[in-house]
């Protein structure tokens, strides 16, 4: 679990306390999600005045530090130096709003990692219990980064990519759509034909849950498309993503990924394709008109 220590001077915590500790607590939500909430640790230790010395000489006026303790496994996968950014800008957003933005460019976070088998829970050490029980950190920061990879590589058109993030008879389904693609050929595929429908398209992506059982998992996501057709038709749509994944030796893969449309707007987009901010201002008469071919 995320463990915060933050060392300040009394005066600087003193009335603070609980915002501090309930925005240090969204911080690290905010990264790892709402499931982490009830793992956050805070400790606040405020030193006197005259107790915080750098190089010899008692300073009257310093900045806070942060230590935040997580596992190594939390920052070890290709996302950890993403991870680790994003929480030390989360943390240090944190204190200055609490704190005072005057103490912002003094901020101290430091991110502390420790290994199984130099943590201990209860007098037993986290590696005895890790041989049985996976990191669920670890799996589902994975699962979140495998959503992402995929709306990227939907919204690149890199087919191969995303055909890659599906086990080998992986499946997608839109029965709205009377679409059913099964294996990485015909995943591939459907993607290949759908760049060659959509002149324009843009995917937004909302993690949901992740329900987690050994070497399976199910989730969802949520999300928003703006489809516009080469045939100069457009949509707007909001929907859910089914999921089920898999571990496997490449990582988490999906096996099945299921869409289902929750509201659906054929009305015609009042924008049209490309072009700058300021052809598509209110002003411009051709707002509205079709898109060039």
């Amino acid at each position: 679990m995320p463990h915060l220590t933050v060392h300040a001077l009394e005066p600087q915590l003193t009335g603070h306390e609980n915002d501090l500790s309930a925005r240090l607590t969204d911080a690290v939500t905010s990264v790892y999600g709402e499931w982490a909430r009830s793992l956050v640790v805070v400790r606040l230790v405020g030193l006197a005045v005259g107790r915080w010395a750098v190089g010899g000489v008692a300073r009257h006026e310093v900045g806070p530090t942060v230590t935040l303790a997580i596992r190594d496994k939390a920052l070890a996968g290709p996302d950890g130096p993403d991870i680790a950014a994003r929480l030390v800008a989360a943390v240090t957003d944190a204190v200055a709003t609490a704190l005072g933005e005057q103490h912002r460019d003094a901020i101290v976070v430091d991110l502390v990692t420790t290994r199984d088998e130099r943590t201990a829970v209860g007098g037993r050490l986290v590696s005895e219990a890790a041989t049985s029980e996976r990191d669920e950190l670890q799996d589902r920061i994975e699962i979140d980064a495998l959503r992402a990879h995929f709306t990227d590589a939907a919204m690149m058109n890199d087919h191969d990519r995303l055909a890659s993030l599906f086990t080998p008879d992986g499946v997608v389904r839109i029965p709205a759509a009377g679409i059913e693609a099964a294996g990485r050929d015909s995943i591939r595929t459907l993607g290949q034909q759908r760049e060659s429908h959509f002149e324009v398209f843009v995917q937004t992506t909302h993690s949901g849950v992740t329900l987690l059982s050994g070497d399976t998992a199910t989730g969802r996501a949520h999300l928003s498309e703006i489809i516009w057709m080469r045939d100069g038709t457009s949509h707007l749509n909001y929907g859910i993503y089914h999921d089920r994944y898999e571990r496997t030796p490449e990582g988490w893969r999906f096996t099945e990924r299921a869409y289902e449309i929750r509201y659906l707007d054929s009305t015609p987009l009042a924008g049209r394709p490309g072009g700058s901010v300021t052809d598509h201002g209110p002003s411009h008469p051709a707002q509205n008109s079709p898109p060039k071919k």
